[in-house]
């Protein structure tokens, strides 16, 4: 039972963790900002966002999600389109 509220603690935390914004996001990533919104904004985003408007704002753990599903043994894995 225990371990069981540790998981819902932690996924109400991602769930309500503050958004980043794409300055952030590239910071974070170390790429640019026109990098960060190309790739949010594809018919297939690559990095899902938040829209509201024409803001841009990203959960921090999709951008983990991102790093862990293309980054593999140190290396980037190539992108294929």
């Amino acid at each position: 039972m225990r371990v069981q509220q540790q998981q819902v603690n932690a996924a109400e935390r991602d769930e309500f963790a503050r958004l980043l914004g794409p300055a952030e996001v590239a910071e974070w990533l170390g790429v640019s900002v026109a990098w960060v919104r190309d790739h949010a904004t594809r018919k297939s985003p690559r990095i899902p966002a938040v829209k509201a408007g024409k803001l841009l704002r990203f959960r921090p753990v999709d951008v983990q999600g991102f790093i862990k599903h293309y980054w593999r043994s140190g290396d980037l894995e190539v992108y294929r389109d």
